[in-house]
């Protein structure tokens, strides 16, 4: 895999631990998810205007719509279910193993539907990616199972891949990638900032500036991260892209360990160890 690419996807993912932490650390992460996917619908709106007017970017076009609207609805759904289980608490269970899984779950569809050829050496670094991700959740069969919290884990896994899915195979229904970029951007942020203001409006004006300010730094980060990832996969498998990408929740881990100031257990760094060992065979394969 070329370096450069690589780099930049750890980057996004480090984007993506970053703003995930800030939407965390909120008192009402739901309503924190709302204003920043808002924040960055309006933030692409002058971007279109500007675009358009100069005639600089192509309108999308055919399936390539199929795609964008595709991904903003399974888009939004994932950033209601995230927000209102970080509002829960304890996503010890949960996210690891919804991101476990995804990469494994869009691996499959991009062989399937995209005839994307993906290496022995690849399909192990996939694999051992998601077995490092779902060994987090050790720490939670001290627990008795709780079969409901198994099911929103793998429905939040089949969202995940579906809208990455989606993405990847959109992206590369276009020549400039930033057609297909600014437009499921511009669209995203509607529907659940919506949601907010007609469930939880008076939750939604209480937001104080400190919280404020927090939320556009994390959307910048949120469309960085994820316009990054998005480019990627035009040019790299979706699966590699997918997991390398989950290389967020080690970060988030080690970024809540300095700023959230929780604990970092052993399962949590062998965890670590088994991710970046994936990652190092699907960056050689």
């Amino acid at each position: 895999m070329n370096l450069s690419i690589f780099t930049l996807i750890l980057f996004a993912a480090l984007l993506h631990a970053g703003w995930n932490v800030i939407i965390k650390s909120l008192n009402n992460s739901l309503v924190g998810m709302g204003i920043m996917v808002f924040m960055q619908s309006l933030i692409f709106i002058p971007i279109i205007f500007f675009s358009a007017i100069n005639d600089i970017l192509p309108m999308p076009s055919g399936i390539t719509w199929f795609f964008i609207l595709g991904s903003v609805f399974l888009h939004n759904i994932y950033f209601i279910t995230l927000g209102k289980s970080y509002n829960k608490g304890d996503l010890t269970f949960i996210y690891p193993v919804s991101r476990g899984c995804a990469p494994v779950f869009v691996t499959i569809l991009s062989i399937i539907f995209l005839k994307e050829n993906i290496s022995n050496l690849g399909v192990a670094g996939i694999l051992i990616v998601s077995f490092g991700l779902l060994f987090l959740s050790v720490e939670y069969y001290k627990k008795k199972i709780n079969f409901n919290i198994l099911k929103t884990s793998i429905f939040i896994a089949l969202i995940i891949s579906l809208y990455t899915f989606c993405d990847g195979a959109g992206v590369r229904s276009v020549n400039n990638s930033f057609t297909y970029i600014i437009w499921l951007f511009f669209l995203e942020g509607w529907v659940t900032f919506g949601y907010v203001y007609f469930s939880q409006k008076d939750e939604l004006f209480k937001i104080k500036q400190k919280e404020f300010i927090l939320i556009c730094i994390g959307s910048i980060m949120s469309f960085s991260a994820y316009s990054i990832t998005i480019w990627a996969m035009k040019y790299v498998q979706i699966g590699y892209v997918a997991s390398i990408r989950e290389s967020s929740i080690i970060m988030a881990t080690l970024l809540g360990l300095l700023i959230l100031k929780e604990n970092v257990t052993w399962v949590k760094l062998a965890s670590a160890c088994i991710f970046f060992t994936g990652i190092y065979l699907i960056y050689n394969s």
